[in-house]
């Protein structure tokens, strides 16, 4: 979680200047306000990514979110001025970030397929490879205590 935290707030110290000097793609402000409301109806219902957030986090989106919201009610993207529209995209991001946890990460592996030279890049989700992993485990604990050994007679 730290790892998360130092991530963010080294993407908020370098994000403006960024955003001044890229010119990003125009976002429609209606979807944006959408998905903005739809986030506060998954906190308040306790779904979703950032209904998991902690209580720092949650202070920050909420406040990210009202600064967002602020910014763009009222207005369409034409309205909006450069520093505007390079604010609105940071904030964007962040809230967009903040609600990835580290399940949501994907991790590409190369494997050699049993029996052939033939290496495979094999790409999953860090949550997916934690759910095969204990899957595999469990079914190699469930074939352990189902086995059965047969008694050794004189012919053994």
């Amino acid at each position: 979680m730290r790892a998360i935290l130092l991530g963010l707030m080294l993407f908020i110290a370098i994000a403006p200047a960024v955003g001044q000097t890229l010119p990003g793609e125009p976002f429609d402000v209606q979807t944006v306000l959408d998905e903005q409301k739809q986030i506060d109806r998954d906190i308040d219902a306790g779904n979703g990514t950032y209904a998991r957030l902690d209580e720092i986090s949650m202070q920050e989106l909420r406040e990210r979110q009202r600064k967002l919201v602020g910014l763009l009610e009222g207005h369409q993207y034409e309205d909006l001025d450069e520093t505007q529209r390079s604010r609105a995209r940071t904030h964007m991001i962040f809230i967009k970030y903040l609600g990835k946890t580290d399940d949501d990460q994907l991790v590409c592996v190369r494997k050699r397929a049993t029996g052939s030279n033939r290496v495979e890049r094999i790409c999953k989700l860090v949550a997916q490879q934690r759910d095969e992993t204990k899957n595999s485990k469990d079914q190699a604990m469930q074939m352990l205590q189902n086995r059965t050994i047969a008694p050794c007679g004189p012919g053994c």
